[in-house]
């Protein structure tokens, strides 16, 4: 009962990796994972849960924005947002809303 609430709950986001390998376009992709985010919580939503995908998303750009134009440890070639793709802060807070609803589903079991 619990995988298939953890499989619930990460299959949008399994998709989300997936769609660049077929589309090499980085607004497609946002809008991709825009829509993914959508769906997300619809199937299910907790209270205030878009402030956890703020932060995250917050959170995300900033990280990605230090480690890739401060210190130089990664490169993007199609990055337009201060040198990070458009999507990449929007994985980072849908990653942190996955990782809170998968560990609520373990911790509650």
């Amino acid at each position: 009962m619990k995988s298939k609430e953890i499989l619930k709950q990460l299959l949008p986001f399994i998709i989300a990796f997936l769609v660049p390998i077929f589309f090499d376009n980085e607004v497609l992709f946002t809008f991709v994972v825009l829509l993914l985010i959508g769906i997300s919580l619809k199937i299910s939503y907790e209270k205030r849960e878009e402030l956890l995908i703020l932060f995250g998303i917050i959170l995300g750009f900033i990280i990605e924005v230090v480690l890739g134009l401060v210190y130089r440890t990664q490169f993007w070639e199609n990055a337009s947002l201060f040198g990070v793709p458009i999507w990449l802060p929007l994985i980072w807070g849908y990653g942190f809303l996955i990782i809170r609803r998968i560990g609520n589903i373990i911790v509650k079991g």
